[in-house]
């Protein structure tokens, strides 16, 4: 861009809007024709970028709250901040007739990821004690969406906060708990939506995958409440999911499903060679990332889905406006071509931007792992229905 539009955008970027101007900007950001008129797709874009860096200082509040805690409850835990894009935003406000941008509640969110369900137990019963989440006498929100998962088979707890700005405005902040096996069942979907440009995250695309994805969650969910899961012995949860689910047919039955979709032929290949590839691209970005040694501060990363080619750029702590800038900018010149990902990562979530950056692409090997354990059934009910066959024809 040149200098003078670069300046015109950083005059945006510190202006104040209403917050009817933040509702009209929401309202504008859904209609396909915002792109058809340059100069109310830049002011639109600007309000938006005013909006979401509003959330910046109350998300690092948050960050700050969990900061004094949470390796006491978790030493392996990990904190992952982000801001969210405006692609996610106008998602959201398309499934939701009702959703005003203004009450839009993760535009800034804190991802907190634990080893075990007993873990959110206890985060969540020491973030209940803090009155930012609530409001009176009532917690401003909470979705437990373990207990009662999501249609699609998503499952966390979420709770929200509030917490005011550098201009003393409240801005909601919302707080995903989840364990690591959820996390990665999270992540694995999302590396389907990234590469397929499915949009299984609100329960959209092929119908095969979105079946998938809620049987495997079903198949997590009942892992994660055995006691060898819980008590970290591999050996005895092994033994321990085998037999729980061998023993009830509708289980065995999802186990096979599961297994159908994983052979399904996608083109030349089937869905779980597919699922890998796509793993190992992104697991091949996030060696990319992490070979570079970034100091205190931010990266913009821009994610080119097509040829997995991915380029980025530091910002130091000092150049925040800049990098938030910078980000709003390539989302506006690339906001109708599919094939790129943006996002702005901050370098200090828990253990440098090698923690940060799973909230983007995780190592998938723990998920594909626990795909094998739901092939293993499969096998083993192969077996025992041709032991019984054979026992009966002798």
């Amino acid at each position: 861009m040149n200098s003078n539009k670069m300046r015109k955008n950083q005059i945006f970027l510190l202006m104040n809007f209403s917050k009817k101007e933040v509702v009209r900007a929401g309202e504008a950001l859904i209609k396909d024709s915002l792109t058809n008129d340059e100069a109310a797709f830049h002011h639109t874009m600007s309000v938006l970028t005013y909006w979401r860096n509003s959330h910046i200082v109350p998300l690092n509040l948050a960050h700050t709250l969990l900061n004094r805690f949470i390796h006491r409850v978790d030493k392996k835990a990990f904190v992952a901040k982000r801001l969210k894009r405006f692609d996610s935003i106008k998602k959201k406000l398309q499934r939701f007739d009702q959703m005003q941008l203004k009450n839009m509640q993760d535009i800034g969110g804190i991802r907190v990821v634990v080893s075990d369900l007993s873990k959110i137990d206890s985060i969540y019963k020491i973030l209940i004690n803090e009155h930012c989440f609530y409001n009176g006498d009532k917690l401003i929100k909470m979705d437990n969406y373990i207990e009662n998962p999501k249609d699609d088979g998503y499952r966390c707890l979420h709770i929200v906060g509030k917490f005011n700005n550098e201009v003393d405005e409240e801005r909601k902040i919302e707080f995903q708990i989840r364990t690591t096996l959820q996390h990665s069942w999270a992540t694995a979907l999302e590396i389907v939506d990234i590469f397929t440009g499915q949009n299984l995250k609100s329960n959209l695309g092929f119908l095969a995958y979105k079946n998938f994805f809620k049987d495997v969650s079903d198949q997590f969910q009942l892992m994660e409440n055995l006691p060898g899961f819980q008590n970290n012995d591999r050996g005895i949860f092994l033994k321990e999911y085998l037999k729980r689910v061998l023993s009830d047919y509708t289980l065995t039955r999802q186990c096979i499903d599961i297994t159908k979709i994983l052979e399904m032929k996608m083109g030349f290949m089937s869905f779980e060679e597919q699922l890998k590839s796509y793993c190992k691209a992104a697991e091949e970005i996030n060696k990319k990332i992490m070979s570079k040694n970034y100091k205190d501060g931010f990266v913009l990363i821009r994610l080119n889905v097509q040829n997995y080619k991915i380029e980025d750029e530091f910002f130091n702590r000092s150049e925040h406006d800049l990098a938030s800038l910078r980000y709003s900018q390539y989302e506006q010149l690339l906001s109708n071509d599919k094939k790129w990902i943006i996002t702005l990562l901050s370098t200090d979530a828990v253990g440098g931007l090698k923690e940060a950056y799973p909230n983007y692409f995780a190592d998938s090997e723990l998920f594909l792992n626990y795909i094998s354990y739901i092939k293993m059934v499969v096998s083993l009910s192969i077996i025992e229905k041709k032991s019984k066959k054979m026992s009966v024809n002798v």
